[in-house]
């Protein structure tokens, strides 16, 4: 009878209440609640490719580790470099962790061991501050809202968006397919602009960020949507993939916990690009 009760309980909680549109709002949700997550996005093929990898952190600080690996590969290339950075919203700084090429130049053999590893700092930062907010902010700029918002915003932005059918009025309408080898659920959604970036707006304001100007909402006319894909992880609700204009986001690792120390910078990242520069020559 308990074996039987419980999985009459399970059934009715899976097909009845959590509907494919109530699904997608829990992952909406849970998106606004978490101190962290990472967004990968990948350009280019196996031969000549760059994926980023941004770390947001919202709670308990506000910072993202950035890594930018650059790959170009061919019968007479072979060339390999990455990037790490940590950005604060007042400050950045960056650092190679690694590079290897078979180019030369001019004979020689290229090489920047002297400096991998050397955090550099972006100066510009102390003096436009405003400018360094907006760089930081712009990384969060997507069709949803990510961070570590308390219950009662997520609650009164959730409505918002349910009240304003910001994401089309299709959620129910669904595709289930396998990424990287869970099984996961593909919304098809038309997302209203004017809608989202003044929600978007207000998150960023709730969060601390300030407004972010570019996306203004009166610069968007009544009706103009986007249509996009948003991809949910059955097993935990989580929002693991955004398509839009031939961009795809996919998002993992919720949920860490962890101190981001700043760290000691050596040179100005100018000076660290003139370093690469004079080092790397003719060679790429």
């Amino acid at each position: 009878g308990l074996i039987v009760g419980s999985g009459a309980a399970w059934f009715g909680y899976t097909k009845i209440y959590m509907t494919p549109e109530r699904r997608f709002w829990s992952a909406v949700n849970n998106s606004m609640s978490v101190p962290s997550v990472t967004r990968t996005l990948t350009q280019g093929g196996s031969g000549n490719q760059v994926i980023q990898d941004h770390r947001f952190y919202f709670a308990p600080q506000r910072v993202v580790e950035n890594k930018v690996t650059f790959t170009n590969k061919n019968a007479t290339t072979d060339t390999s470099v990455v990037t790490e950075g940590i950005v604060y919203p007042q400050e950045q700084f960056l650092r190679y962790s690694s590079f290897r090429t078979n180019q030369k130049d001019n004979g020689s053999a290229v090489s920047l061991d002297d400096i991998l590893g050397l955090w550099a700092t972006d100066a510009g930062s102390a003096s436009d501050p405003q400018q360094s907010a907006l760089s930081y902010t712009r990384e969060l700029v997507s069709l949803v809202v990510l961070g570590n918002y308390s219950s009662d915003f997520r609650r009164e932005v959730l409505q918002e968006m349910k009240n304003g059918q910001v994401y089309g009025t299709e959620l129910g309408d669904t595709t289930e397919v396998e990424l990287d080898g869970k099984k996961v659920i593909r919304y098809s959604v038309t997302v209203d602009l004017k809608k989202y970036t003044a929600i978007l707006q207000k998150a960023f304001i709730e969060a601390g960020y300030g407004e972010f100007p570019p996306l203004n909402p009166d610069n968007y006319r009544e009706g103009a949507s986007v249509k996009a894909g948003i991809t949910v992880d059955k097993k935990r609700n989580t929002i693991v993939r955004v398509e839009f204009g031939g961009r795809t986001e996919n998002y993992s690792n919720y949920g860490l916990i962890k101190n981001v120390e700043k760290p000691e910078a050596s040179f100005t990242i100018d000076e660290l690009q003139t370093k690469v520069e004079q080092k790397i020559g003719s060679s790429l």
